[in-house]
């Protein structure tokens, strides 16, 4: 009796393990450098994850991110300055544009 309360125990634990691993469905962060062809790439950072991306030759960019709050990086090349953006707060399933970075020398 013992061991099927037990058993019946284990499973019960497994099945309230599983429904908590709820997968997170992705967010976007996208947005427009200019000059376009002054971007290097660009960045996401939210605490220990780090996100890259290319830049188009539009300018325009998009990066998948978990949801929460960003700091989105330009890295410009000379005689561009880096230009930080942020906090970006990314929803889930959602897609949060930042609008226009403009990159100054």
């Amino acid at each position: 009796m013992k061991k099927a309360i037990f058993k019946f125990g284990l499973a019960g634990m497994a099945i309230i393990g599983f429904t908590a691993m709820k997968d997170i469905a992705p967010a976007n962060i996208t947005g427009k450098v200019t000059p376009a062809d002054a971007a290097a790439g660009v960045w996401a950072i939210k605490e220990t994850d780090t996100i890259t991306g290319a830049v188009s030759s539009e300018g325009t960019f998009s990066l998948e991110v978990k949801p929460g709050t960003w700091k989105v990086i330009v890295t410009a090349k000379s005689p561009y300055k880096n230009t930080e953006v942020g906090p970006v707060e990314a929803t889930e399933d959602k897609v949060t544009d930042v609008g226009e970075i403009k990159l100054e020398q």
